[in-house]
């Protein structure tokens, strides 16, 4: 099978595959019932555009499009602090974090990374005081120090690393690495890798459930889930899913995990408790591209590559509630944790 190369992503020495599955329900469609059918309690949803070098700001309680923030160079992932004050971006052609102060909507500093890091993926600590960001292209895991905004450490990872989660205690760093086929472990506090755990081919999209217990990582071209026990960094199960499964994103509050398919253009609904697919959304036809998703106990949002949108989804019931137009080729998704309006 011949890998399915993303065509926008300049990865100075490789490209990022593009698998873009996403958790679909059969029966939605493209078509959405609008904004003003289930409001949400979400704040504002932050998505990165790869091609026009932007970022999306949505609010979601209303579902629209509030401001575009000019960002750095093919902007991929994007993540949130816990207290919302600021959104941190991985600009994959600049080699550098963007800083952007959610407040004023503005880049506050850029934090360069070590040369040909072409960072993908970010995640912060669950205190918000490091950012781990994946860089595919020295195969390590950069750490910024929050507070100083400087880069405290380089961890070696596998080959081409492109996404990163961490466990609810902050203990534990699970980085997919898309070349060597495998997941490696980092310990937080001593910052070295611990264990090296095979999955599939081209692992791209990696989550940690709620409860810390199990990881699920999505290989886009082995076209299954992997489950890792997390107390014994053994693979519990093999979840077949789609044709090209990319991105997984864990629900906050129930046994569900939602991963992007994008060939199809839906996402896999998986039950944790059952370890296997119970649902199909449907996000849109060939060529929608889903790529990216985050999940909060309000709404599954999802970014679609070829449609240059967000698609908002209910939780509850799986459908489709509506679609909000983004920049070109929106890669990253994040969301500003519920709370009092500013």
């Amino acid at each position: 099978m011949t890998a399915p190369i993303h065509p926008v992503t300049p990865l100075s020495s490789f490209a990022v595959a593009v698998g873009i599955g996403i958790l679909l329900v059969t029966g939605s469609l493209l078509a959405t019932c609008g904004s003003a059918a289930v409001a949400t309690p979400d704040r504002d949803v932050y998505v990165t555009n790869q091609l026009d070098n932007t970022l999306s700001v949505i609010d979601g309680s209303t579902d629209r499009a509030v401001a575009t923030v000019p960002v750095g160079t093919s902007p991929a992932g994007v993540a949130v602090s816990p207290d919302g004050r600021y959104a941190y971006i991985a600009e994959a052609g600049d080699h550098a974090i963007s800083v952007l102060d959610t407040g004023t909507r503005t880049i506050v500093t850029t934090v360069a990374l070590p040369a040909g890091s072409s960072p993908l993926g970010v995640t912060l600590s669950p205190d918000g005081r490091f950012l781990y960001v994946a860089d595919g292209g020295s195969d390590s895991v950069s750490v910024l120090d929050t507070r100083t905004r400087r880069v405290v450490a380089s961890v070696p990872a596998g080959s081409q690393p492109v996404n990163v989660a961490v466990t609810p205690d902050g203990g534990s760093l699970y980085v997919a690495n898309s070349g060597s086929g495998d997941v490696s472990v980092i310990d937080t506090r001593t910052l070295r890798s611990v264990r090296v755990v095979p999955t599939g081919r081209y692992p791209a999209g990696v989550a940690v459930t709620p409860d810390g217990g199990s990881v699920y990582v999505a290989n886009e071209l082995s076209a299954t889930v992997t489950v890792i026990d997390t107390r014994s960094g053994e693979v519990e199960a093999r979840i077949p899913v789609g044709t090209g499964p990319f991105d997984v994103a864990a629900s906050p509050d129930g046994p569900q995990v939602y991963v992007t398919d994008p060939g199809p253009g839906t996402v896999a609904v998986i039950d944790t408790r059952l370890r296997s697919a119970v649902s199909t959304i449907s996000i849109g036809p060939y060529g929608t591209d889903p790529f990216s998703a985050a999940a909060t106990r309000h709404a599954i949002y999802v970014v679609n590559q070829g449609a240059n949108t967000l698609s908002v989804i209910d939780p509850r019931t799986y459908h489709v509630l509506t679609s909000v137009p983004t920049g070109s080729s929106p890669y990253g998704v994040a969301v500003t944790p519920s709370g009092p309006e500013r």
